[in-house]
């Protein structure tokens, strides 16, 4: 399975759920051998949620032990079947190993106080529902504490999960930890149903092992994730850009996950109306400084995608979390919308970006982005021609801040925005945009992160001014204190995507976030206004460049190089942070072309068969290909992590100028010099201390990072 998500656990938000049993489902997905319903244990036929039972078991007739103190996977196994609904009363059931179930019109219903529990350790599907046509879990609350238990509902359609909770401080013993719930409807026009979900997993950060919810490939169908809470996993909230079929979340709070909160990919996915926050001084994990990636919302697919949408949502990455945005767009991912929705962005790091590579353009329609993030860029689009900005509304103040890029993006539109930024409003790099309407003074709404609850109406008329709706969500339990409302317009849920444009796209992990607010007061209606002052024409204003004099001009020398060192063809992106100020540089037969942005800290740009030269203080800390390897280096614990975005393997290696040690259990052969290893990494991550420092990094033998003296001379 895909491992790229984190979690971890926040009850902030249990009240507005409300579930009548906290439940733990997992199912999980293997083949099964149906058991006969025994027979004298049936009871007249029902219905629920639009599943017929033809027989009803009470379970502790059938054998189950209430009080917790006999397991009872024998009673389960030998009362479930096809057509039956198995009621467990008010009481505690102990489970020890896995129990498949397969066929049609299969339920289990809690009646009252209904709790699930595990050994210690358990690491397996609790309970795997495969097959069939109507599926139903309900009320039922599984206790994980001290294991890693797998709730898989998968039938060919008719999925119905209904307040099911997951609690307590699960154990990742391993990357391969099984997920908490595996939802998923195998025919391609099937439908399901997650409602009032609430999963909460109290994980280790950085421990890349659980992911909250899991929709897959055998995916096929539509299942909709309603009003559900997904806390505190380690390997995203909600990981469903893998999967062919299509994921809808409506409502809900996504919080405290790593990697990223809610993640989509699929054509005619959506994120409507969620909460989305991550804050390290509101988390449950015992580590949450360690959280490898706090993004939101992530738009990303592996069989090039495109067409997701995010609407009416607030999202919120607070100022202390290791993050790399508020939505991120892999460049694998194609067109996109994001609208009426509220980002407040505040560590180092884009509020939004769409990154190069995707074939579509971006639409972003009455989108308020507020945070006191500094340097870099609050808005970047990067080689997305025919891009739509309108009616958005941009308060960057931090310092250096720049509030909307746009690279490469011939034949895009920027109209009726304010774009309130310290350093520029608006920077064009390359490519015919026209710009118009831009007021660059004024203030923007911020999230409003009370708890949130979807209320689907069919009314889809919330394109117009950005800002213009302000339904002050009410309850702020969490410490953001911006007010503002977040559009109402809500837009119906049968249309999934009926805005065509919205992509999805994996990207690095890395920030930190913790509570507290950007200065964006609620203001709503400055991102729209006719009283702007009309930029379209003056070039240099709207390019928004520092003044050149601030910045020293580089030598002839570098500090190191990035090259491409296969020359296979076609421009390879890159990205190289330092702990210190970096600048481009001219030696050899390095380039300067307009391609290559320094922002802050960190160097973007591609090569071919040339090569990029940089100066740098302090130490290198990132490289990162995109789409293919991260390599990371700490230099206070001399430590350096390969982190890999692609299961089918990506090739490294590394060089020092002191020795390499294995710092986890991979096996990858380090030279006998002790200086070098050469190894390959997956979705998983590679992790090694080492003594003096980084001489040449090099991923896919495609870009290579060197501060080798004698390369630098050539």
């Amino acid at each position: 399975m895909p491992r790229d998500g984190v979690r971890n656990d926040s009850d902030s938000t249990e009240e507005s759920f409300a579930p009548s049993r906290r439940s733990y489902l997992k199912a999980a997905g293997a083949a099964a051998v149906s058991v006969p319903l025994l027979s004298g244990e049936g009871a007249a036929a029902t219905e629920r949620h639009g599943i017929s039972f033809d027989n009803v078991v009470d379970m502790v007739e059938a054998g189950a032990d209430p009080n917790g103190n006999e397991a009872c996977d024998g009673a389960l196994q030998s009362a479930a079947g096809s057509n039956t609904l198995l009621k467990f009363p008010s009481g505690t059931y102990k489970f020890t190993e896995k129990n498949v179930i397969s066929g049609g019109n299969v339920g289990i219903l809690g009646e009252g106080d209904v709790t699930f529990t595990v050994p210690s350790d358990f690491d397996d599907k609790l309970l795997a529902i495969n097959g069939g046509t109507g599926a139903l879990v309900e009320n039922i609350t599984i206790d994980q504490s001290g294991a890693t238990p797998n709730i898989q509902v998968a039938p060919d359609d008719g999925l119905e999960v209904h307040d099911v909770t997951i609690t307590g401080q699960s154990l990742e013993s391993s990357d391969s930890a099984e997920d908490a719930f595996t939802p998923m409807v195998r025919s391609s026009g099937g439908e399901g149903t997650v409602s009032n979900l609430v999963a909460h997993n109290e994980g280790r950060m950085g421990a890349y092992a659980r992911t909250g919810v899991w929709i897959g490939q055998e995916h096929a169908g539509t299942v909709t994730l309603r009003n559900c809470n997904v806390e505190g996993f380690s390997n995203n909230g909600v990981y469903a850009s893998r999967t062919p079929g299509v994921v809808k979340v409506e409502g809900g709070t996504y919080k405290n996950n790593d990697l990223s909160q809610v993640r989509i990919g699929s054509s005619g996915s959506y994120v409507d109306g969620a909460t989305i926050e991550t804050d390290v001084s509101d988390s449950r994990s015992p580590n949450p400084e360690d959280m490898l990636n706090g993004s939101g919302i992530r738009l990303e697919s592996d069989r090039g995608g495109s067409g997701a949408v995010v609407r009416n949502c607030d999202i919120r990455v607070g100022p202390n979390v290791n993050a790399d945005g508020g939505i991120q767009i892999f460049g694998n991912y194609g067109e996109f919308t994001i609208e009426d929705t509220r980002v407040e962005y505040n560590p180092q790091g884009y509020s939004i970006r769409a990154k190069s590579g995707g074939s579509g353009g971006a639409t972003l329609r009455n989108v308020s982005v507020t945070g006191d993030a500094t340097d870099w860029v609050g808005v970047l689009i990067e080689d997305r021609p025919g891009t739509t900005v309108e009616g958005c509304c941009i308060q960057q103040t931090g310092s250096g801040r720049t509030g909307l890029a746009l690279d490469n993006c011939d034949g895009s539109t920027v109209t009726n925005c304010t774009i309130n930024a310290s350093a520029q409003a608006v920077r064009i790099n390359g490519g015919g945009v026209s710009v118009s309407g831009i007021e660059k003074s004024g203030t923007c709404p911020a999230p409003s992160l009370g708890s949130s609850s979807y209320s689907g109406s069919s009314d889809d008329s919330s394109t117009d001014e950005s800002s213009s709706d302000d339904t002050e969500s009410s309850s702020d339990d969490s410490d953001d204190s911006s007010e503002d409302s977040s559009s109402d317009s809500s837009d119906e849920e049968s249309t999934e995507s009926s805005d065509s444009s919205s992509d999805e796209s994996d990207s690095s992990d890395d920030s930190d976030d913790s509570s507290e607010d950007s200065s964006s007061d609620s203001s709503e209606d400055d991102s729209s206004d006719s009283s702007k002052d009309d930029g379209a024409g003056s070039d240099e204003e709207l390019s928004g460049d520092i003044d050149e004099s601030e910045v020293p001009e580089p030598s002839d020398s570098a500090n190191f190089v990035v090259t491409d060192t296969d020359s296979s063809g076609g421009r390879i992106p890159y990205e190289v942070q330092t702990s210190g100020d970096i600048e481009k540089a001219g030696t050899g037969d390095a380039t300067q072309d307009s391609n290559d942005e320094i922002s802050g800290k960190t160097a973007s740009g591609g090569v071919n068969e040339w090569r990029d030269a940089y100066e740098y203080e302090g130490e290198i800390v990132a490289l990162e290909i995109e789409d293919r390897a991260t390599i990371k280096l700490d230099g206070d614990e001399k430590t350096i992590t390969v982190m890999g975005d692609d299961d089918s393997g990506t090739d490294y290696s590394l060089e020092v100028t002191g020795t390499l040690e294995h710092a986890d259990d991979s096996t990858d052969p380090i030279a006998d010099d002790g200086s070098s290893v050469s190894g390959g990494v997956g979705s998983f991550r590679d992790e090694y201390t080492y003594t003096g420092s980084l001489l040449q990094a090099s991923i896919e033998d495609s870009v290579s990072i060197t501060t080798d003296p004698e390369t630098l001379e050539g």
